[in-house]
């Protein structure tokens, strides 16, 4: 009935039906190996992501860990709460309890 309203769709069906049972192995088997190499790019780029995502967050907390220091080194030398809080942009109160 859906070949006579779709008349494009009795070829596939067809070829379906005239591939050989080793034919459909083999169809089987190199759909099987496309969902395995599917997975094992999933996985890589899980792998690259949280990578990634790690290096950032070690990046962040070294600039903060950064501006810690500096701020600490210009209390020693005498500057104001104010001055350290334009440069390096921490809280007042976190400068102050350095």
């Amino acid at each position: 009935m859906l070949a006579l309203k779709y008349p494009e769709l009795e070829k596939p069906v067809f070829c379906a039906k005239k591939m050989s049972l080793w034919e459909q192995w083999k169809d089987i088997r190199f759909h099987r190996n496309l969902q395995k190499v599917d997975e094992r790019m999933l996985h890589e780029q899980i792998k690259i992501d949280g990578y990634a995502e790690g290096k950032a967050e070690g990046l962040i907390e070294g600039k903060a860990e950064d501006k810690l220091e500096v701020a600490k080194k210009a209390l020693a030398k005498g500057l104001s709460v104010e001055i350290i809080h334009d440069i390096t942009g921490l809280d007042v109160e976190t400068i102050k309890g350095l």
